[in-house]
Formats: structure tokens, C-alpha cells, sequence
């Protein structure tokens, strides 16, 4: 997998965001740009939404997208922290993620 195909494939969270993962650890941080869209966070919220992700998942996917400087983020990012610091919500349920789904709509 090349470097863009895995900042592509861990942002969108799809089937090789493990092997996606491994890339981007062999890569130094800000050798790419990737701009993650609304359209792309609320596929992500509703993969949680539907048990392809787990909560755990969700939030160290949010981590990783704020730290990286590969990403853009800008448009999504109270949205991230939130997701990356759950005990600030009282933690990650689905009833919480369906209602940040409805209000990013």
C-alpha cells in the first residue's frame, strides 16, 4: 500500500485501516496532506453506529487524525476532540453518536 492510499484508507476507516495503520507508523508525520470531509466523518459515525467499528476504535481513530499532521481536519475538529476525549462526554454510546450525527446534518 502506498503512502496516500493509506491516509485514505485509515481516515475513511475502511478494511486495511490495520495495514493503512502500519503505513502511516513507517512514515514520518506531514510527508502528505489528506483532507478528511463531512461526507467522510459521517460514514465513519455511522460504521459505529453499526458495530463495524467499536467505540474504542472511534476514538483512536479521532486521536490519530488530530495528532497527524498529514490530515486536514479543520471542519471536523470539535467534532474529533469530543470523539477523542470521551469521558468529557461521559463516554461513547451510540445515543451520543446518532445525536452528532444529527447535528453535523
Amino acid at each position: 500500500m502506498e503512502y496516500f492510499e493509506a491516509l485514505s484508507a485509515f481516515a475513511r476507516c475502511s478494511v486495511e485501516k490495520s495495514e493503512a495503520m502500519s503505513v502511516l507508523a513507517k512514515t514520518a508525520d506531514g510527508s502528505g496532506s489528506f483532507q478528511v470531509t463531512l461526507p467522510m466523518f459521517k460514514v465513519v459515525l455511522k460504521q459505529a453506529l453499526n458495530d463495524e467499528l467499536s467505540f474504542d476504535e472511534l476514538e483512536f481513530w479521532a486521536s490519530v487524525l488530530l495528532q497527524r499532521e498529514d490530515y486536514q481536519v479543520e471542519a471536523i475538529e470539535g467534532s474529533l476532540y469530543a470523539l477523542s476525549e470521551p469521558y468529557l462526554m461521559g463516554g461513547l454510546d451510540k445515543a451520543k453518536i446518532a445525536r452528532l450525527l444529527a447535528l453535523l446534518d
